[in-house]
């Protein structure tokens, strides 16, 4: 049998950009980050400078880039385009209000994973390059360790989808809310080759399990 092996995966949302805050749909569209209220994230700031991390990584996109710039870690991120959030194509910037009458979008609601996004991507390339990063990420040398830490810097839905993957959650919904700016931490267990969630904390701690 083998050994156990053990990851801690802290996976952190980024900070809030207009459309954010407007309750757009931002996919791949390069937004930045709003500066007001930024200051929340010293709480997160100071929990996470006092750990050490085998690997960081983060999206490419600049709401990413620059929530991590704000939170100055040790280490430098390693770049990753599969860590975006799913492209939403013609609903890019649009509401619910804009979209809940479009047959599309309805169907869409019913079965992401099913139904692709017009003009954008389906549910099943989002999985497919999500999965390809995570099978990477979990293969590195570094992880013969018996144990890793390691943070990904990444957006809601894909935070939703690794929550799931990992059997942390049973369904991509009913994911514990994640709010910009701050987190998970799952203690993953490697059983005789599938990862699995073994616990799930919020980032920064509030002295409370979600378990």
């Amino acid at each position: 049998m083998r050994i156990n092996r053990y990851v801690d995966l802290y996976l952190i949302r980024h900070w809030i950009t207009d459309w954010n805050r407007d309750k757009r749909y931002l996919g791949h569209t390069d937004q930045d980050i709003l500066l007001d209220g930024i200051n929340e994230l010293d709480l997160l700031k100071s929990e996470l400078e006092s750990l050490s991390f085998d690997a960081i990584y983060s999206s490419d996109l600049r709401r990413c880039q620059r929530t991590l710039d704000y939170l100055h870690l040790r280490h430098s991120p390693n770049v990753d385009p599969r860590l975006r959030e799913m492209n939403f194509g013609d609903w890019e910037g649009k509401k619910y209000e804009d979209l809940k009458e479009d047959p599309c979008y309805q169907k869409w609601l019913d079965n992401w994973e099913l139904h692709s996004t017009p003009s954008g991507e389906s549910g099943q390339m989002f999985q497919q390059r999500v999965d390809a990063f995570v099978s990477e990420m979990l293969n590195r040398d570094k992880l013969s360790l018996e144990k890793a830490s390691i943070l990904v810097m990444t957006h809601g839905g894909v935070i939703r989808y690794m929550l799931r993957k990992f059997k942390a959650t049973n369904s991509f919904w009913e994911s514990p809310a994640v709010t910009h700016g701050k987190g998970l931490l799952l203690r993953l267990v490697d059983r005789e080759g599938e990862w699995k969630c073994n616990s799930l904390s919020v980032v920064p701690s509030v002295g409370k399990d979600l378990q």
